[in-house]
């Protein structure tokens, strides 16, 4: 595997490789070998860095927390800054540095698995796209420390297992956050966070596609093709979906009857209502409600 670079080390950084011998144990272990760290890192203040593999058998992820830099995949450059992911799977080779007036912050980590080609995907990751901005959200970075803290625990089997699984959350996470909660609207206005914050508006009634359409800027026939495309689902099934979320809630937190809840959330019938329950949920109101402590 190509590893870490040899860049020497900033002062309170930090660069630690996985032993060979946790590898090993990583690579058959049932909770594990499909994805799990091999090295990780946090560089601050980065004056000087600079990186260019011209082969590059690890995959390997790096925030930037701070300052600024740059990245080149296949001959294209792309400006980096704060809150921007850098995406660069096995054999994208490539070449990244730091600003030379405001020295970027990194955290890093190498990783693999025989997982790791579904987490390219769920992150959406395009070779014209290796740099994604997510933000600058304090969550990011004290899940990269709490990657970090395996380093101080005498190479027990138990905690890189911890490693390995809370590596999966934050991969997780960040497919989360490209394809839905941070993405910016499109130029043609298309802003699904809009759209899903009228929905959210109107889940006492009916949905109203009109409505919607007008928010997108399309027509309905246009709004519903777009809006499948965008999400994998109609917005009839993602409206129900939310009708459902809170269906759920008010049946742990209140003691509301079934048909109270029905009519608050739109439904005259509260059969009919029953019926899109268990549709959705695979257990009927009642069902749910008399589970919920289990």
């Amino acid at each position: 595997m190509t590893g870490p670079s040899d860049w020497p080390l900033p002062r309170e950084g930090v660069r630690f490789m996985v032993p060979h011998f946790m590898l090993e144990r990583l690579q058959r272990h049932p909770l594990t070998r499909g994805l799990y760290p091999r090295a990780m890192g946090y560089y601050p203040e980065a004056r000087g860095h600079r990186v260019e593999r011209r082969h590059h058998a690890d995959h390997l992820l790096l925030y930037c927390a701070g300052g600024r830099g740059m990245l080149r995949v296949n001959h294209r450059q792309y400006p980096v800054g704060r809150g921007d992911l850098m995406m660069l799977p096995r054999d994208v080779l490539h070449a990244y540095a730091s600003s030379g007036r405001e020295p970027w912050t990194l955290y890093w980590v190498h990783f693999d698995g025989t997982e790791v080609d579904a987490f390219w995907e769920h992150m959406n990751f395009l070779p014209e796209r290796a740099v994604r901005h997510i933000g600058a959200a304090p969550k990011i970075i004290d899940d990269f420390q709490t990657l970090l803290e395996v380093r101080d625990t005498g190479f027990r089997e138990g905690f890189f297992i911890h490693a390995a699984n809370h590596l999966r959350q934050m991969l997780g996470m960040f497919g989360l956050m490209i394809s839905t909660h941070l993405r910016p609207a499109a130029e043609d206005g298309f802003d699904l966070e809009s759209i899903h914050a009228v929905m959210h508006e109107k889940l006492h009634g009916r949905l109203d596609l009109a409505t919607l359409a007008e928010v997108a800027g399309m027509s309905r026939h246009g709004f519903c093709r777009r809006y499948k495309a965008e999400t994998g689902n109609s917005p009839y099934q993602h409206f129900l979906h939310l009708k459902m979320e809170r269906a759920c809630y008010l049946l742990d937190i209140s003691q509301q009857t079934v048909a109270d809840i029905a009519e608050s959330l739109g439904y005259d019938d509260a059969y009919y209502f029953s019926r899109l329950f268990r549709k959705v949920m695979g257990v009927s109101p009642s069902g749910y409600r008399a589970s919920r402590h289990g």
